[in-house]
């Protein structure tokens, strides 16, 4: 029999590995790599990559993705086996998780066979996005019953829904090569003065999004702070967010792949933190327990 707190670690670490997954497919995108393996799903017409450096990362990110369509397919197994009557949503989120990991991989090689079309890379990178908050979900809704913050939920679920727009945003960026047009910082032409012309409007938006969602995630970050259950995760945000603005700056400023390669690494656990923050606002609770409770309310009603 499998227990709830099996289930617990396999989705956490399911969930690592998507992060994981995303994180070297940024280094993948900084590195040129996309097309070391030019066919899919084999490598050179090979099961395993040439001794080329582009080849082995593009390999290593696609291994990885494997292992995490394995975990993915497991999660959603134990979760129907362990959640089926106690918490059916827990088991529905994992179904999500499955179906978009599935079209996930399809759309990858969609992305080679158009030899990397900006758009697709973007759609990628969002659905990715999609697939980790799902695999969060199904992780933080099996945790043991809680009551929740209802008066949080609103405003959480808005600055998660925001992140994931901003994140949208900065691979809008990328795809357009605006990042190849503007290198400075704060602002393009001259780091202190506006410049929409040609691919730096893309720069700009991208930088303003960051500006109002930015005070949006620190905000909710912040009173985050104030919530015992949210505590850890508002701390945790609050410093990934400020890394990310040092990043982000790095990047436009010196354009170095280091920096490039953060960049999408940590905007990813902005997104997680923002996310996790609203799903601990939400309650948790067994079916038949709260069954119960509706009937004793009812009772003393």
């Amino acid at each position: 029999m499998v227990s709830a707190g099996l289930f617990r670690r396999v989705a956490f670490t399911t969930a690592f590995f998507a992060y994981l997954q995303i994180a070297l497919g940024g280094v993948v995108r900084v590195t040129g790599s996309g097309l070391g393996c030019p066919d899919w799903p084999l490598c050179h017409g090979r099961p395993y990559p040439p001794a080329d450096l582009n080849a082995i990362i593009e390999y290593s990110h696609r291994a990885v993705g494997s292992l995490t369509e394995l975990l993915i397919a497991a999660t959603a197994i134990l979760a129907w086996v362990v959640w089926r009557t106690r918490r059916p949503l827990v088991a529905w989120l994992a179904t999500g998780a499955l179906i978009a990991g599935l079209s996930e991989a399809l759309l990858g090689a969609a992305v080679v066979a158009s030899e990397l079309g900006p758009w697709l890379v973007v759609i990628h990178l969002g659905l990715a996005m999609i697939i980790l908050g799902f695999l969060l979900a199904t992780a933080i809704m099996s945790l043991p019953e809680s009551s929740g913050l209802p008066r949080w939920a609103r405003s959480t679920a808005l600055a998660a829904g925001a992140t994931y727009v901003l994140l949208l945003s900065g691979s809008t960026v990328v795809a357009s090569n605006a990042d190849q047009s503007c290198h400075s910082w704060p602002l393009c032409g001259g780091g202190f003065s506006l410049d929409f012309g040609g691919a730096n409007a893309f720069t700009m938006l991208h930088r303003g999004a960051v500006l109002v969602i930015g005070l949006l995630i620190v905000y909710v970050a912040v009173g985050s702070l104030r919530q015992p259950i949210l505590r850890a995760a508002g701390l945790a945000t609050l410093a990934v967010f400020a890394l990310q603005v040092a990043v982000g700056a790095g990047a436009a400023l010196t354009d170095a792949a280091f920096f490039n390669g953060m960049h999408v690494a940590i905007a990813t656990l902005v997104w997680a933190g923002m996310l996790g923050i609203a799903l601990l606002t939400l309650p948790r609770a067994d079916r038949a327990r709260a069954y119960s409770r509706l009937a004793v309310e009812k009772r003393t009603a």
